[in-house]
């Protein structure tokens, strides 16, 4: 069958079984909002610990739908065309984003959440004094607009080109799109590292790792695919993309989680074999906080959940071809993915009893605030997601490589 015969139900509306998700999120994200004051009100600083893990992975899955989006566009692969609307509806929550930080910028202004914010400590500490250049509330609050300003610009032009290139077919529109993509890129790698240097590598300000943002960038990037593979796979055998999807898209969605799951596992042994290698006094505490007290048996499960098992199972081409079983895998990953951002974030803090100090051992605690946090978040954010994707047809049906992308499938 022809491109140009084909019966795709081009602008068929999202399916019901995606568009009834969206009621149940948004219950669970008010009774979560509701729990998360409550929590805030009982105690503020534990309050802070939990939400900041919370807020770092949903603004990681957006802004690793930002970098996939345009890494499609600039790749031009025809495994990205049938997932651009779910990308698109998630980059569409930066905004959401920039709101939710803001119970992290009172964390900040009240000296809640960072030491480097206590002006006295810092004062004291010849290692804090030094970093005062850079690690100071103001130039963290430029740097903070700066991030967000950047990221609802580029958010903005990628769904306005890409709207207006379905709406009028102007192939010009495309190129207008590649061109914004590339630069874009290297705009993401920047604001992306320092924002995970200002939110997370400061909260221990006496260490540091080249790498660190590296590996929750690449995390995002994985956490993004798997949120978009489960969604595609979840509508591929309903309008307008049954007929459409085949094996053949499902195989390179899976090889792509595969991917980034072995890129991830890469970046996280290359900083522990440095550290482990290097055994100097300032880095090694990083890694003790997170091998003891309990917290060694997280690390073990994220070497089996989030590497081990998601290889052994992404290697086997009847899992991915199918297309449903991916559904599973992905959200499986997408739990490990936070896991591993709360084994990042909580030992940071010892038991929830302020800063969690240098000379001490952290010990493993799960709080029901831990729980209701990330709910609250992904609650609301996934009703606003679901909304933007019922705003759009589901297929950008007027690409140049829409032909690619269905000649991909073998029809």
């Amino acid at each position: 069958m022809s491109y140009e015969a084909t019966q795709v139900q081009w602008d068929a509306p999202v399916p019901a079984v995606v568009r009834q998700l969206q009621m149940p999120a948004l219950i669970i994200g008010i009774v979560g909002a509701g729990l998360a004051i409550v929590a805030a009100v009982l105690d503020f600083r534990q309050f802070l610990h939990a939400y900041l893990f919370a807020f770092t992975f949903w603004n990681g899955v957006t802004l690793g739908a930002m970098v996939l989006l345009m890494i499609q566009y600039l790749t031009g692969g025809g495994w990205g065309i049938l997932g651009r609307r779910t990308m698109e509806a998630a980059i569409r929550n930066i905004w959401l984003m920039a709101l939710f930080f803001l119970p992290i910028l009172a964390g900040v202004l009240l000296n809640k959440l960072y030491i480097w914010t206590d002006t006295a400590r810092v004062e004291a500490d010849h290692h804090l004094h030094q970093k005062a250049t850079y690690l100071n509330i103001p130039f963290f609050l430029g740097r903070l607009v700066f991030y967000f300003t950047v990221w609802l610009v580029w958010a903005y032009f990628l769904s306005r080109w890409s709207l207006e290139q379905d709406q009028s077919g102007d192939k010009k529109l495309a190129q207008k799109l590649r061109n914004l993509s590339g630069p874009g890129l290297l705009v993401m790698a920047i604001t992306m590292t320092f924002s995970n240097i200002d939110w997370l590598m400061s909260l221990e300000p006496y260490w540091f790792s080249s790498m660190y943002p590296l590996i929750n960038m690449v995390g995002n990037l994985l956490s993004a695919v798997c949120f978009t593979v489960a969604f595609v796979a979840l509508m591929s055998d309903m309008p307008p993309f049954k007929g459409l999807i085949t094996s053949k898209h499902f195989r390179d969605f899976g090889n792509l989680m595969l991917a980034f799951t072995m890129l991830w596992t890469y970046t996280s042994l290359s900083q522990f074999l440095i550290t482990y290698s290097g055994n100097l006094p300032e880095e090694t505490p990083w890694y003790l906080n997170r091998l003891n007290g309990g917290w060694g048996y997280v690390a073990a499960s994220l070497l089996v959940g989030h590497f081990m098992l998601p290889f052994a199972v992404l290697l086997q081409r009847q899992v991915k071809d199918p297309g449903k079983p991916l559904i599973y895998v992905g959200a499986f990953i997408i739990f490990m993915r936070m896991v591993d951002l709360f084994w990042w974030i909580k030992p940071t803090y010892d038991a929830g009893h302020g800063f969690h100090a240098v000379e001490h051992l952290s010990h493993f605690s799960l709080t029901w605030m831990d729980i209701v946090t990330p709910l609250a978040i992904g609650g609301i954010w996934v009703w606003f997601y679901l909304r933007n994707l019922q705003q759009r047809p589901l297929i950008p049906r007027h690409d140049p490589n829409m032909k690619e992308a269905f000649a991909h499938g073998g029809h």
